[in-house]
């Protein structure tokens, strides 16, 4: 697309935001070019290797677009025009801070999910009860998915998946949705339901939102024993009447009171260890933030229990809301132990920049947060924005009425695979030894009469694997991890003359 027509459309775009009331600070328009220069300052020196990435180039057209016509938007068309450009950048990390004061944004006192049939009310402030359970069609008599895609452009995600979901939100924004011309109130949205039903909701502050609840199976709460985990970032039961401990973690981040996370997984490895616990349920559902250094007790206690590090023994949880640590902590659990993941695709992949930084711009002194660090769990030809699982779950709108867990479903009806063959001797001792790959030294070695393949991670990475082989068929091993093979050729007398790994679809040769 040339220059000049992403200009026109870039024009198209932003002239047809509406104006949004806010505590906005009157400026100048050669203060706003000083501004957005500020942004694209911060944004190369801060995102890793931004200026080599295939955005860097759309950001600065955005950007540059933007400058061009300054002089003839309105501070809320800048506002969104430079929301356009960071959403360029394809990271959920890199925005204008929605809830600042200077932009004065309210929100829809209810709450939202996308179930399998469509977009249901959860929850909603007391005066809008009766609406619990309506199934959205309009918003303001334009249809739900021509809502959804116009509000999309204001929502900067890795991925389609957490962009549904952030939608939930940004969805019931009434500024937002008049700013992109799908209502005339800056205060109100008028729904409409499946059911032939309508009603106009007032927003109010994102404060009360908050209270709101989904109630989505086990979110802070174990359905089993009916308790209450709310606010906590961490947490495990048992099952009823079972060995099988379910772990929920939120948030990698010690908690406010009680044992920290170090304490936590000291305490699970008890329960391993004294052989109450022989299966471990691990809910990465419902959150995203901490610390990924902190994982590493905890992924290593999980690869090295051999009683639970078995096929049909460890699960893994995710939704498309899964994202930041507990995306890491997903991802490395699949390279290092013979997890089921059991769930919906997450909202990042495998390698994410994360750990976001602040900035306020001089003259506006509007917020925006940028990422600055890299953290890969994967190898970097791996551009997957997602996780998926080995088990995909659906979810009903019944389910969540009938208060179901469709997850915990899939993990007790799971049936252990054909059991796999070991690799024939002439095979494994060509294969044993010391290889590199792309600058990484990977090994084959056989521990306890079975053949491993195995990475370390390096310093600022959290990138490792450790996964059996398995012979398939002549010339062809498959591993623990999904998608991921080795391919060789041998000589007549049985000398290795190639191997290569396959790593979802990417070929690595082992030299």
């Amino acid at each position: 697309m040339n220059k000049i027509y992403k200009y026109i459309i870039l024009l198209i775009f932003i002239t047809s935001i509406k104006g949004v009331a806010q505590n906005q600070i009157n400026i100048e328009k050669e203060q706003w070019i000083e501004d957005i220069d500020f942004i694209i300052r911060k944004a190369e020196g801060t995102i890793p290797d931004f200026k080599s990435t295939k955005n860097y180039t759309e950001f600065l057209d955005r950007m540059d677009m933007l400058k061009e016509g300054i002089r003839t938007l309105s501070y809320e068309q800048i506002i969104f025009g430079i929301q356009y450009a960071l959403n360029s950048i394809s990271d959920e990390g890199c925005n204008i801070i929605p809830f600042q004061k200077k932009l004065d944004v309210n929100v829809l006192p209810i709450k939202t999910y996308w179930f399998d049939e469509g977009l249901f009310i959860c929850d909603s402030a007391k005066e809008y009860s009766e609406y619990k359970g309506e199934e959205i069609i309009k918003i303001n008599n334009v249809d739900l998915n021509e809502v959804y895609s116009k509000i999309g452009r204001f929502i900067n995600t890795d991925n389609e998946y957490y962009r549904k979901y952030l939608f939930t939100v940004y969805g019931t924004m009434p500024s937002l949705l008049n700013a992109a011309n799908l209502g005339e109130s800056k205060q109100q949205v008028t729904l409409q339901f499946a059911s032939g039903n309508e009603t106009t909701i007032t927003a109010e502050s994102v404060s009360e939102y908050i209270k709101l609840n989904r109630q989505l199976p086990n979110d802070e709460y174990f359905s089993a024993t009916q308790k209450s985990h709310q606010g906590e970032n961490y947490w495990y039961e048992y099952l009823p009447d079972s060995n099988t401990l379910f772990v929920q973690i939120q948030k990698v981040v010690n908690n406010d009171s009680g044992d920290s996370f170090s304490t936590f997984v000291n305490s699970i490895e008890t329960e391993i260890t004294s052989k109450k616990a022989n299966k471990l349920i691990i809910d990465l559902r419902y959150g995203g933030g901490g610390n990924g250094f902190k994982l590493k007790g905890f992924t290593d206690l999980l690869k090295d229990q051999t009683s639970i590090n078995n096929e049909g023994n460890l699960f893994v949880l995710t939704s498309n809301a899964t994202k930041g640590t507990l995306v890491e902590l997903a991802s490395i659990l699949s390279l290092n132990t013979k997890a089921i993941i059991v769930g919906l695709p997450t909202g990042e992949g495998p390698n994410m920049v994360g750990d976001t930084k602040y900035i306020e711009l001089p003259n506006s002194e509007l917020s925006i947060s940028l990422t600055h660090t890299f953290w890969p769990t994967s190898w970097a030809s791996d551009k997957r924005t997602s996780i998926t699982p080995d088990i995909l779950v659906s979810y009903s709108h019944k389910q969540h009425q009938m208060k179901e867990d469709p997850w915990l479903d899939a993990v007790s009806n799971y049936q252990i695979q054909t059991s796999k063959k070991l690799i024939p001797n002439q095979i494994k001792n060509a294969l044993i030894d010391t290889y590199k790959v792309s600058k990484r030294k990977v090994s084959i070695e056989e521990k306890q009469d079975k053949i491993y393949i195995s990475m370390n991670r390096k310093m600022k990475s959290f990138f490792e694997f450790n996964s059996e082989i398995y012979y398939t068929s002549e010339g062809f091993l498959s591993t623990d991890i999904k998608d991921v093979y080795l391919e060789y050729n041998t000589s007549e007398n049985g000398e290795l003359t190639s191997l290569v790994m396959n790593w979802k679809g990417t070929i690595l040769k082992l030299k």
